[in-house]
């Protein structure tokens, strides 16, 4: 469900493209898996939405797989693969002003340690304080996004950086912007949140400009695949898009892992 917030930007952005948005609800979450279930099963869905649609780009809208599987997607794919994570850390160094920086993700991003590299990079002296929050996912999943426990656990992840001083804080699962006004209010108006989504769009805009391939189409059409659930996909898939779904496609997970 988490890619959906990506999509959300896609559409306000880019209001003319059609898109065809993959969820494996059948298989997740992806936060907690090996590298090599991550990569196989990233390969299998890229594989079968080239082999079922005429794509112009492939958007990893999960920092998990952006974090861990991009370079393998891109090294397996022709298509143009635009990760969400590449353009974040120069937006996180532009803007803090203390050089402390927070990161919080699911646990295989985390450990992943991508964003770190990638922010020590441009600056060696920054400081950066990460924190995997592996129950945040299923909490927007379950639609809990208000309740007194999210506050709390959302209070308690964030305890440890909020002491750090940090005043920027990446939001490194495409889950959490859905919680971002707890994670602000918890935070204070003294640090900045950074929704990955928001610098991936920017991507997507650029490649296409770049490409002449932008779409003026005033009638776009939404295609959204499921692994699994698609009733409830779609009705918690309109509360996070703020508009009606209208197809869900059921993908089989046994044809999806054996190529068909």
């Amino acid at each position: 469900m988490g890619g959906l917030t990506v999509l959300k930007q896609v559409m306000a952005v880019l209001s003319g493209e059609n898109t065809v948005y993959f969820g494996d609800m059948g298989r997740a979450p992806y936060g907690s898996r090996s590298p090599e279930v991550l990569k196989r099963y990233s390969e299998q869905i890229v594989r079968y939405m080239t082999g079922h649609y005429d794509l112009k780009v492939v958007v990893t809208a999960c920092n998990t797989v952006s974090a861990v599987c991009l370079d393998h997607l891109r090294e397996t794919f022709d298509i143009p693969i635009i990760g969400i994570i590449e353009s974040v850390p120069r937006k996180a160094v532009e803007t803090t002003k203390n050089g402390r920086i927070g990161v919080i993700g699911t646990t295989r991003t985390i450990q992943s340690g991508v964003y770190q590299e990638k922010l020590s990079a441009l600056d060696r002296s920054l400081r950066i304080f990460s924190q995997d929050c592996p129950l945040l996912t299923p909490l927007v999943e379950e639609g809990w996004t208000n309740e007194p426990a999210t506050r709390l656990i959302v209070g308690e992840y964030l305890a440890n950086l909020r002491h750090s001083r940090i005043d920027t804080l990446i939001l490194a699962c495409t889950h959490y912007p859905v919680l971002r006004p707890l994670i602000q209010d918890c935070l204070g108006p003294g640090v900045t949140v950074i929704d990955p989504a928001e610098e991936c769009v920017r991507d997507v805009v650029r490649h296409l400009t770049d490409e002449d391939q932008l779409n003026k189409n005033n009638h776009p059409e939404r295609l959204y695949l499921v692994t699994d659930n698609p009733d409830p996909f779609r009705s918690s898939g309109e509360r996070y898009l703020d508009r009606k779904i209208h197809k869900v496609a059921l993908v089989d997970i046994g044809g999806l892992e054996s190529g068909r």
